[in-house]
């Protein structure tokens, strides 16, 4: 038996007319779109990999996108559970700021650096200067919401809805993990099955599969 953890990206907050900047936990966007969320469901659905357990962050496009996904699945969205682990991370003086103006500020002027430093937050989750995260924290997090499903809904399968930045450090749950991207796009989910009930057994079967591209 297969005790299961699907973790998703809501879907989009901006129209591709739109200029996106990087929202974090104090802007709540409503999203634009539900053809990512519905995808999601219609993909769970079709891989036999229906959830007996729902959690999503608690901003709207967290809420949003766990009533979009149960949708095809036929199941009430009542059962969705509000946990505050899984709401995004703060982006400091970055919060809703178009991209170019945030690498320049990273970079103090250099738009190059600035790109670096992002490129490492995708790669490795270094925390760039100014925003309000914790990795070891997160880390833990995720180990203890990782230990709680195995003591509580073991062989069966977990959904929880949440944001990049704290999705991107889920990939600890698989120690043999060697992921060179840890960024997950819009609508994109990640799965980590474990067949044996130890706590390090999770192993990451998907990492950014879009299901809007799969169905």
């Amino acid at each position: 038996m297969t005790t299961r953890l699907i973790i998703v990206r809501h879907g989009n907050t901006f129209l591709p007319t739109d200029t996106p900047t990087r929202v974090g936990a104090r802007t709540d966007l409503d999203l634009v779109e539900q053809d990512k969320g519905t995808a999601i469901g219609q993909y769970l659905l079709a891989n036999k990999l229906v959830p007996n357990v729902i959690y999503a962050g608690p901003l709207k496009r967290h809420q949003q996108t766990a009533k979009l996904i149960c949708r095809p699945l036929n199941i009430n969205d009542s059962v969705i559970q509000t946990d505050n682990f899984l709401n995004e991370i703060d982006y400091g003086p970055d919060e809703n700021q178009i991209e170019q103006d945030v690498m320049l500020r990273l970079g103090k002027g250099d738009l190059a650096k600035g790109k670096a430093i992002i490129t490492r937050w995708n790669s490795h989750g270094e925390v760039p200067a100014g925003w309000q995260v914790a990795p070891d924290e997160l880390r833990n997090g995720w180990h203890a919401f990782a230990s709680s499903i195995l003591a509580q809904q073991v062989n069966r399968t977990t959904l929880m809805v949440s944001s990049n930045g704290i999705m991107r450090f889920s990939h600890v749950l698989d120690s043999q993990s060697d992921l060179v991207n840890l960024k997950v796009p819009t609508g994109g989910i990640c799965i980590f099955e474990n067949e044996t009930g130890q706590q390090n057994d999770w192993h990451c079967v998907e990492w950014g599969l879009i299901p809007a591209l799969h169905t």
